[in-house]
């Protein structure tokens, strides 16, 4: 997956509250069908912020998205 996706992942965790809910429930599941590297995956999973920003995830992203973000 390149930065793009990560953060097109992201922007969708943010904005779209059904997607968001079922990620909180369980990531795995949630992102079984997303096109991720497992060290995407892991990160995502373990809501890793630094790891996420490692692979280029936004920090302006990952800190706003509600209940997940660092607020």
């Amino acid at each position: 997956m390149s930065r793009y996706d990560v953060n097109v992942l992201l922007y969708r965790l943010k904005k779209d509250r059904e997607l968001r809910e079922k990620f909180k429930a369980d990531p795995s599941k949630a992102l079984a069908d997303a096109d991720l590297t497992d060290d995407e995956r892991e990160a995502f999973v373990r809501w890793d912020l630094r790891r996420l920003n490692e692979l280029g995830g936004s920090l302006h992203l990952l800190l706003s998205i509600p209940g997940l973000g660092g607020h």
